[in-house]
């Protein structure tokens, strides 16, 4: 039930909306004829031509007028295509001039039937063309206009629409089915119908359905209305054909949707199972089954490329478990290199008792400080430490590396202390500082400036030196890691720096080195600032 009634609004919205449009028309078509009629008023030149001609004693003047008004009326009726007859009508006497066609004998425009009255103009119709050689049925209207000399509403434009506009606008085959037009004047009489004698002219007209029509009806702002009849018996037929058209959309569309499940189930869902089945047999660490084809060369591809896969991941777990079986023994080897560094220790250790027995302070001293800077180098490789940490492992290096070169050369550290609990990747300015002691000083005395400040949000590290600098070849070298700083103290070199800066901080860490020939040489360090324990 409630789909019939959803089919039988869509019927009546369809013929509403027809409808609609008609009055649009309609009234599109009032409207540019009281434009045009604007024209021939006393507010257009024809009309104001008009005045003059009716006041002229002069014959000459007259005539040229009149050759004017004629010459203007043509001009509006080509301006205005949709305009058939158009004439100037005096009552009084009663008699046209200056029509553009040949006017019936028995026209009278008191005759015509009144549609509205609106603004001043009269609209008539629809009503038999006033043209001599037809009888098409067309619209027309009147405008009384005000003549200086002659009477008060004795002097009216006329126009009418041509003769096909009519057929246009009141167009029945327009809804699909058998329709009636009926049009109401402003009263509510009928002043024009497609069937006379169920509808006469001029009879009331009452908007209730009766027993063989449907009624539909539009007002229009000028006063009038339109109303469409549909006979009961074809607006039935329509919806007939609603429901037959439905049913069977309805039917070919379960057949089709039956069809493609098929479809689907034999292209798609049992291959998709002998898939699942691969993937099933792989999870369970079955790498060896046989494949087997789906005949389907979409999903036959899908299956030679889990099959590649497959070998690659066999391939994998057996590339994971050689690496493992080699990890064991370098687990084995690691244990077995730890002994050595336990042993240097211990040594050291004995050496520094037996310097403190024999009253050996400055040998005691230098033990202990190796000491520290041996145990911190050889702790857990790439762990992050405080800054105060690496200064005081990096103070223990300086201080060897001056009683080894008998002091001679200072660094000089300027530190902000709120830095001091900052992390860094530990052993990363022992090498920087290491480089600027043997390739900035060199044989050399000199100062070592050891700078951390705060910059931008980034901890600045810098390492400057007052040696001979490098030229621009040189500095290229150190920061494509080409240098060799092996050489010298513990052998890590910059290239450890510039690794750990890009495994710890990536593209937010940043290292360059400014120098110039006798202006000594600046490496600069810019760390991201991290809270103590981040990494």
């Amino acid at each position: 039930m409630a789909l019939q009634n959803v089919f039988q609004q869509k019927i009546e919205n369809g013929i509403q909306n027809t409808l609609v449009q008609t009055r649009i028309n309609l009234e599109n078509t009032l409207s540019n004829m009281e434009y045009a009629s604007l024209q021939l008023s006393q507010e257009g030149s024809v009309g104001q031509s008009l005045s003059k001609l009716l006041a002229s004693q002069r014959v000459f003047e007259q005539m040229q007028l009149t050759t004017e008004i004629q010459r203007n009326m043509n001009l509006v009726n080509f301006t205005n295509p949709y305009l058939g007859v158009i004439l100037y009508y005096f009552s009084d006497p009663k008699e046209f001039r200056f029509q553009n066609r040949d006017i019936r004998t028995d026209f009278e425009i008191e005759a015509l039937p009144l549609l509205s009255q609106v603004k001043g103009a009269s609209f008539y119709g629809p009503h038999t063309t006033a043209y001599k050689h037809s009888h098409n049925s067309v619209f027309s209207m009147t405008r009384p206009i005000d003549v200086p000399g002659m009477k008060p509403h004795s002097v009216y434009i006329y126009l009418e629409t041509n003769l096909t506009l009519f057929e246009k606008i009141i167009n029945k085959k327009q809804y699909g089915m058998s329709a009636s037009h009926i049009l109401l004047n402003q009263n509510g009489k009928v002043a024009y119908s497609d069937d006379p004698k169920l509808f006469p002219p001029n009879s009331d007209f009452s908007l209730q359905s009766t027993a063989s029509d449907y009624f539909f009806q539009e007002s229009s702002e000028q006063g009038w209305s339109i109303v469409v009849a549909i006979q009961k018996r074809d607006f039935e037929k329509e919806f007939r054909s609603w429901l037959l058209k439905y049913g069977g959309i309805s039917l070919a569309s379960v057949a089709i949707s039956i069809a493609l499940a098929l479809l689907v189930w034999r292209t798609v869902y049992r291959p998709i199972r002998k898939i699942l089945k691969e993937i099933r047999l792989m999870s369970g660490s079955k790498f060896n089954s046989q494949l087997k084809l789906t005949n389907i060369r979409e999903f036959d591809t899908v299956l030679y490329e889990f099959d590649r896969m497959r070998s690659n991941i066999k391939e994998l777990f057996a590339e994971i478990e050689q690496k493992e079986r080699t990890k064991a023994h370098l687990e084995v080897e690691k244990l077995l290199y730890q002994i050595n560094p336990h042993f240097i220790h211990n040594t050291l250790n004995t050496i520094q008792w037996i310097a403190r027995m024999n009253g050996q302070d400055e040998i005691d001293r230098l033990v202990s400080i190796f000491t520290r800077v041996l145990h911190y180098n050889l702790g857990k490789e790439g762990a992050i430490v405080t800054l105060n940490e690496e200064l005081g492992a990096l103070k223990d290096y300086v201080a060897l590396q001056r009683i080894r070169y008998d002091y001679q050369f200072d660094v000089r550290f300027e530190i902000d202390e709120a830095l001091l609990v900052q992390t860094i990747p530990r052993f990363i300015l022992q090498p920087i500082v290491e480089n600027a002691l043997y390739h900035g000083l060199g044989d050399e005395a000199g100062v070592i400036e050891v700078t951390v400040v705060t910059q931008d949000g980034y901890m600045n590290i810098q390492v400057k030196d007052n040696g001979a600098g490098m030229t621009e070849e040189e500095v290229s070298r150190l920061l494509l890691h080409r240098s060799d700083t092996r050489k010298a103290g513990l052998g890590i070199g910059l290239n450890y720096v510039v690794r750990m800066i890009d495994v710890h901080y990536g593209e937010s860490g940043r290292f360059h080195i400014e120098s110039q020939i006798g202006q000594g040489t600046a490496m600069i360090l810019q760390l991201p600032m991290t809270s103590r324990g981040d990494g």
